[in-house]
């Protein structure tokens, strides 16, 4: 009689098992990838939209009075929102700024801005008349 070649039904189930628990692992570590980068892609933006609010308050005239501020704006197809706080320092001539940004909240009844922020941004004042 002679042999015949192929694997045998329990060799297929091995081999499948093998594959399955590969794929599994692969498919974690890409869809990890992908949320590491919407992370890092929200955080970018949350800076650029920080450092663009403070570049908006240290250009206008005259400077701006210590005090909080809340503003929502549209950038990159989602809705933000930003905190500012200007507080006075030692130097009567200049004052602090800091900017949270959050992603705006989807429904209403969210944390404040400052506990929820994906970026903190602080910057100084001169004040000018």
């Amino acid at each position: 009689m002679r042999s015949q070649r192929g694997f045998t039904l329990l060799e297929v189930l091995v081999a499948l098992a093998i594959f399955a628990v590969v794929a599994g692992s692969v498919l974690a570590a890409s869809q990890r990838s992908l949320q590491i980068a919407e992370q890092l892609q929200l955080k970018s933006m949350a800076g650029w939209i920080a450092e663009n609010r403070i570049t908006e308050l240290q250009l206008k005239r005259p400077t701006p009075g210590e005090g909080r501020e809340s503003k929502v704006l549209d950038f990159g197809g989602r809705s933000w929102e930003t905190y500012s706080e200007i507080e006075a320092t030692s130097d009567k001539g200049i004052r602090r700024l800091s900017v949270w940004v959050a992603l705006k909240p989807e429904r209403g009844g969210a944390e404040p801005v400052r506990e929820r922020s994906l970026r903190v941004v602080t910057g100084f004042l001169a004040v000018r008349k």
